[in-house]
């Protein structure tokens, strides 16, 4: 494996790049560190190395020194290429993504007001979120959320908010948190307060589910639906969800499609309760098996029963009709 510096401006660097330490270390794990940091120690000696050994050197598996090379290629500090990996050249990369605002004096007093609001947005996000260091490159992801989503000025600034909260302001958590509002119809700061207050009941009642049913594994987009489906459109709470999975005990590794077969006939009938549910159950129900047994109870006439006997007045009647 050979790692060679990726870069065509001549910019100089630090041993670890100072945008390294702003915009990715805090989302990345212990050993993606070390493998970075590693990384650029062999970059600047110029060394030639198998990957086998560099992980023994880290006192890491190979499967484990993998994963932190895959990882970073995600984050785009490295890159794969025919002869092995290319360190990314982030001040290069910085300045390709270099934002500038541009205000067009042509444009009428709408679009300007508009200018000046998102500018002021990115200010206050770059004051809370980054003390006042925001870099280069947030400029121009922050215009291109507001561009691809429409957000409002408000629904941006949570949208940083809200990842912070959660310590993963990184470019690819925001930008994946982004799309799951967008597609939940978010534009306003109303529609996000609302939105929230559903996917995180959405969230909770997933969580339950996943531990009731005892899965080491996450849920499909497919079936994720369901579950949207059974507390946003159905507006139920995880009480009924679980008398569902209670009804599905039955079945060996039961479906989340077969649950919501069950949970989906609850809805049809109306219930919105358990205990509407449990007296519909209590309800005595006409069987087949019960038509059966009152058929049969009833004894069966033969066939010469059903013809009604004619009556003569006398024994000669009945030999003159002969």
């Amino acid at each position: 494996m050979k790692f060679i510096q990726k870069n065509k401006l001549e910019l100089g660097d630090t041993q670890i790049p100072d945008l390294f330490i702003l915009n990715n270390m805090k989302s990345l794990q212990a050993n993606d560190i070390k493998v970075y940091i590693y990384v650029l120690y062999l970059l600047q000696k110029g060394i030639e190395v198998e990957s086998e050994n560099v992980a023994k050197d880290l006192n890491m598996t190979p499967e484990e020194f993998k994963s932190a090379l895959e990882v970073l290629e995600v984050e785009e500090l490295i890159a794969k290429n025919s002869q092995g990996y290319v360190v990314v050249d982030l001040k290069e990369t910085e300045i390709n993504k270099l934002y500038t605002p541009k205000f067009d004096t042509r444009t009428n007093r709408a679009q300007t007001e508009l200018e000046r609001k998102r500018t002021a947005a990115v200010n206050a996000i770059n004051e809370s979120f980054f003390n006042g260091v925001m870099t280069l490159g947030w400029y121009t992801d922050i215009g291109n959320l507001f561009k691809s989503y429409s957000f409002s000025e408000d629904v941006m600034i949570a949208l940083f908010q809200y990842c912070k909260e959660r310590k993963a302001l990184n470019k690819k958590y925001v930008y994946a948190v982004a799309e799951t509002w967008s597609n939940g119809g978010v534009k306003t700061f109303e529609q996000l307060e609302g939105f929230l207050e559903k996917y995180d009941k959405f969230l909770k009642t997933k969580q339950k589910i996943v531990k009731a049913l005892g899965l080491n594994r996450n849920l499909s987009k497919y079936e994720e639906a369901y579950i949207q489906k059974w507390t946003d459109t159905y507006n139920y709470d995880f009480n009924i969800i679980e008398e569902g999975l209670k009804r599905s005990t039955s079945t060996t590794n039961p479906s989340i499609k077969y649950i919501d077969a069950i949970i989906t006939s609850w809805h049809d009938k109306g219930f919105t309760s358990v205990q509407e549910i449990e007296q519909d159950e209590m309800q005595p129900k006409t069987t087949s098996k019960t038509l059966e047994s009152k058929k049969t109870s009833e004894p069966k006439k033969k066939s010469y029963q059903s013809y009604s006997q004619r009556e003569y007045d006398s024994t000669d009647d009945f030999y003159d009709n002969l």
